[in-house]
């Protein structure tokens, strides 16, 4: 591709140049022009730049380049110097997230003045032809450094800083081309009415030929300056005592000549004036020159760095003053010398920084150094040490609010979860219920039918009544009342289970007899199912409740017979094993579904083969209960259409539980 030119600069590259120029107007300080031309590179759409950049300068009689300017560079660590021809440096060329650009320039009769970066902001290249503009552009970058850095750059930063009134003229026709903002308040001049002017115009009582008498030795150049005193005329008339000093300044093409008017007594009193503000200032502040010595600071200064005045007065090194810190452990552990180096090199930068540091006393300061176009620099403390501890609080309290947030959405949270569970159990409850009094109204409305149907027959007998019909009409009431006596037990006994108010009375008791009592109360109700009772093996007495036994055994028994209506043989199998009885109770009914036989022994459930079998579904409820306060346990094996086998498990010695003196009552057959 052709190199670019500047006759064939694309447009958008044009307006960057005239953009360059208006920034690089003499009347601004070095960095601000520097600081604007490169963001007015970085913002070209065409190039997709970061807005960071830095400029590298070669030092005089060194081989190396000193970081000079940057933009935001503050954002990454950039080298402080550059070996002569370096195209990257190894801290940049690691990053896998950056893209540099390394762009030497150069002024005549030195190739290798400096170097300035860019970086891009997206992972795409720039293209060759936008990267050729580039280039050609930074190269303006050069003179404006170099105009900036010489003897007229040194005249610029010296009248805009300077609080006397100055003047540059012509050293032939020794008229005033530039001045600084101090002349036009004292005279009372503007900048646009002194210059032409000539600094003899602005005296009494020196004409123009005086004037140029007192600079013969300058023009002549036996001496490097001159000093006299004069009286300063303002544009209302009225006078005031200078002392005029006046010095010649080469330059590469031509000499200026610098009058500076120093009023004394208007300066001791300016003077003065700016002691009572720096002391009356609340941080700490420190003027030093390019030397870094001290040029002033305020007592609060002494106070936060906690050094002693009269050690460290005006003049003294910010070295000496950074040596005396790092010897009193102020930075902590490591070699003082190197802390005190690295600390010297960033102050020599002259690039603007700021840091918090926390001292041993627990005092915090916040540090900043700003850079003075003369190459001074203004230092400042300022104690942050209650802002700091706020901030720690703040935090503390932020935590502390979160932490109890978080612990109150929690309990509300589990309080709505226990209020949802509540609510869900008295849906279940309810419906329970109303399953419940559907079943129990049933159960005891069969009994009373058979009660009412015998007593009717027995009614249309009368007196004809033979002795068998009357048994067996008497053996279903009685059989009737039983299932109904059976069933108020039931109930009674799982209220007392749901209450908590149920007391075991244990007492020694023959299993045996239980056993065959139960079968006796079966055989009642049901003639035709055979029960075949192997109990032989079982001990001779257990510790239990004879009744709440009773009840268990009655229930496995009546559910065995329930649920077996055309299978008539029921097997009862009893045995002793490590201190405890097993009693097994087998049926070949109807069975139970796998996935029903979890939930048995669950209040009111009743399996889906027990469909259009009566029941009330608290049976096997209480009979666990039960069990579980015998400290005992009862397990089922069922498939369904195969029948059915409850194990029961019980201690001999009896539960772990303080037992009541009541004698059990007798259990009767009836």
């Amino acid at each position: 591709m052709q190199a670019l030119t500047w006759n064939t600069l694309p447009p958008w590259a044009l307006l960057a140049s005239r953009d360059m120029l208006r920034a690089a107007i003499p009347e601004r300080r070095l960095g601000d022009t520097l600081k604007e031309v490169l963001a007015v590179l970085t913002s070209l759409p065409q190039l997709e730049l970061s807005d960071m950049a830095a400029i590298y300068i070669r030092e005089a009689g060194q081989d190396r380049q000193r970081l000079f300017h940057h933009n935001t560079a503050d954002q990454m660590d950039l080298p402080i110097d550059l070996p002569l021809g370096a195209r990257m440096p190894d801290c940049i060329a690691e990053r896998e997230d950056l893209i540099p650009y390394w762009i030497p320039i150069s002024i005549t009769g030195d190739p290798d003045f400096g170097t300035v970066a860019f970086f891009s902001r997206t992972e795409r290249p720039i293209n060759m032809e936008s990267l050729m503009a580039l280039r050609l552009l930074a190269q303006e970058l050069a003179p404006i450094i170099q105009q900036r850095t010489g003897c007229t750059a040194s005249l610029i930063d010296m009248v805009e800083l300077s609080t006397d009134e100055i003047y540059i003229f012509d050293p032939l026709r020794f008229t005033i081309s530039r001045t600084n903002a101090t002349a036009s308040v004292r005279t009372g001049y503007s900048a646009e009415a002194l210059t032409g002017m000539t600094p003899a115009s602005l005296k009494v009582g020196i004409s123009e030929l005086d004037y140029r008498a007192k600079l013969m030795p300058l023009v002549e150049g036996s001496t490097r300056s001159v000093t006299f005193d004069a009286i300063q005329r303002r544009r209302n008339g009225t006078v005031y005592p200078v002392k005029v000093h006046v010095w010649r300044i080469r330059g590469p093409s031509s000499d200026l000549f610098a009058e500076v008017a120093i009023a004394t007594a208007d300066q001791r009193k300016a003077f003065g004036l700016l002691e009572q503000v720096f002391d009356a200032i609340p941080g700490g502040i420190g003027v030093f020159d390019n030397r870094s010595r001290l040029l002033m600071a305020n007592r609060r200064l002494y106070d936060l760095m906690n050094i002693p005045p009269e050690l460290f007065p005006p003049g003294s090194k910010f070295e000496d003053i950074l040596r005396y810190n790092a010897s009193r452990g102020e930075w902590g552990d490591g070699d003082p010398e190197a802390m005190v180096r690295e600390r010297i090199e960033q102050a020599a930068l002259g690039l603007p920084y700021s840091f918090e540091r926390e001292r041993k006393s627990g005092k915090v300061l916040a540090v900043r150094s700003e850079p003075l176009s003369n190459g001074g620099y203004v230092l400042s403390y300022t104690d942050i040490t209650l802002r700091k501890r706020a901030e720690k609080e703040l935090i503390r309290n932020r935590d502390e609010l979160e932490k109890t947030v978080r612990q109150r959405t929690a309990e509300i949270a589990a309080q709505a979860a226990a209020l949802e569970e509540a609510l869900q159990q008295e849906k279940n409850i309810n419906a329970m219920q109303r399953q419940f009094v559907a079943m129990t109204s049933h159960e005891f409305r069969t009994p009373l039918a058979i009660i009412d149907g015998a007593a009717q027959r027995i009614q249309r007998k009368k007196g004809e009544m033979e002795a068998a019909f009357l048994a067996e009409k008497t053996q279903q009431v009685r059989s009737a009342v039983a299932r109904m006596v059976v069933l108020m037990e039931s109930f009674l006994s799982a209220g007392r289970m749901d209450t908590g108010k149920i007391e075991l009375s244990l007492v020694d008791c023959s299993l045996h007899k239980l056993i065959e009592q139960a079968i006796k109360r079966q055989k009642l109700s049901s003639q035709h199912h055979r029960f075949d009772a192997e109990i032989e093996a079982l001990p001779p007495v257990i510790r239990c409740d004879a009744l709440a036994i009773s009840q268990v055994l009655t229930n496995l028994l009546s559910n065995a017979v329930k649920y077996a209506p055309r299978a008539p043989d029921i097997t009862i199998r009893g045995w002793e094993e490590d201190g405890f009885v097993f009693l097994s109770v087998r049926d070949e009914g109807v069975g139970i579904d796998a996935e029903d036989v979890p939930k048995l022994f669950q209040p009111y459930f009743r399996a889906r083969t027990s469909t259009g079998i009566a029941g009330t579904g608290i049976g096997l409820s209480l009979v666990k209960q039960i069990v579980v306060l015998h400290d005992g346990d009862i397990f089922v094996e069922s498939e369904r259409g195969k029948g059915t086998c409850f194990t029961l498990v019980l201690p001999i010695q009896g539960p772990a539980i303080p037992e009541t003196a009541q004698p059990a009552p007798e259990v009767s057959a009836a």
